[in-house]
C-alpha cells in the first residue's frame, strides 16, 4: 500500500508544545525501531524502546513544564519519502515569562515507513538563557546531525555483520554499530551504540575484517569514519562528543586518510 508524508512541520509543533506541556506521548508515538535522539553535548540514543524507557525515567524527575512563547519551523524535502524540519522555540514557565527561559534549535527528520510518517531523528540544542531573542537568521539544520541520519540511517544499506569471538560465544556485531575499536591489554573492544564489546582478537586482526568506512587512527584505535565530525591537532572529534587521539608523528597522514575515506 503506497502512502505518503503527513503534515511534517503541525507533527514537530505538535511534539515540541506537548514535550514542554510534559506531554511525551505525541513524541512517543512517531518513535520506530530505527530511531535516533541527539542532544547537547553529544549525547546519544538509538532505538525507540531505549529511548521511551529514558524518557519516561526523565519524566518522573521533572517538576517543571513550560509554555512555547515563540517558535519557528522551516521544512526541508530530502527525498519523496523523507523530509526535514527545523525548528527554534522560545519557551518559559507559566506566569514567570522572564525566569527559566529555555531556548532550543531542533533538527526532526521523518521517513515515510510503510504509510506511517515516522520521525528517525530528533537532534536538540537547549540554552537557558535570559534576555532571549531568536537569531536573526531564522533555524538552522544542524549539518552534523543531518550527515549522521543521511549516511547511517537512510542511504546506507545493510552490511554483513561481522562474526566476532568472545569467550565460548561467537557474537554477530553491525559495522555501523560500531563507533570506535580500542586495544586494550592486546585485546580489541568494540565501543558499540549501546554497549562495549570484549573481544579475543587483537585489533590488528579486527583491522583486517572491518569495511573501508574505518580508518586507523593510532596503534590502540581504529574509528569507524562515519561518526567523525572534525580532525584537529592531533585527534578526531567523534558526534557522540568523545575524542580519539592521533599521534604527531603520522597526523597529516592520518588526516589525509580520513579526508578521502569521509569524502569519497
Amino acid at each position: 500500500m503506497s502512502g505518503k508524508l503527513e503534515d511534517t512541520v503541525a507533527i514537530s509543533r505538535e511534539i515540541t508544545h506537548g514535550y514542554y506541556a510534559g506531554n511525551f506521548e505525541p513524541y512517543l508515538s512517531r518513535l520506530c525501531s530505527k530511531s535516533v535522539w541527539l542532544g547537547t553535548g553529544g549525547r546519544i540514543l538509538i532505538g525507540g524502546d531505549t529511548i521511551r524507557s529514558r524518557l519516561e525515567a526523565g519524566a518522573e524527575r521533572r517538576t517543571k513544564t513550560y509554555q512555547v512563547l515563540q517558535e519557528e519551523y522551516t521544512p526541508l524535502s530530502i527525498t519523496s519519502r523523507c523530509q526535514a524540519v527545523m525548528g527554534e522555540v522560545r519557551a518559559c514557565v507559566p506566569d514567570h515569562p522572564e525566569e527559566d527561559v529555555v531556548t532550543a534549535s531542533y533538527t526532526f527528520l521523518y521517513q515515510l515507513i510503510g504509510t506511517e510518517t515516522k520521525l528517525v531523528l530528533l537532534h536538540a540544542n537547549y540554552e537557558f538563557l535570559h534576555p532571549f531573542s531568536l537569531s536573526e537568521s531564522g533555524p538552522k539544520l544542524e549539518m552534523s546531525a543531518y550527515q549522521f541520519v543521511r549516511d547511517v540511517l537512510i542511504e546506507i544499506p545493510p552490511k554483513k555483520r561481522l562474526a566476532v569471538p568472545c569467550g565460548n560465544s561467537t557474537l554477530f556485531v553491525q559495522p555501523d554499530m560500531i563507533f570506535y575499536i580500542q586495544s586494550r591489554n592486546r585485546k580489541a573492544e568494540f565501543h558499540c551504540v549501546d554497549k562495549i564489546i570484549q573481544t579475543d582478537l587483537s585489533i590488528n586482526e579486527v583491522n583486517s575484517m572491518v569495511p573501508d568506512t574505518f580508518c586507523p587512527i593510532h596503534r590502540c584505535y581504529t574509528v569507524n569514519t562515519r561518526y567523525v565530525m572534525s580532525v584537529r591537532r592531533y585527534e578526531a572529534a567523534l558526534i557522540t562528543g568523545e575524542t580519539l587521539p592521533i599521534p604527531f608523528h603520522s597526523y597529516m597522514q592520518v588526516k589525509g586518510e580520513l579526508e578521502r575515506k569521509i569524502t569519497g
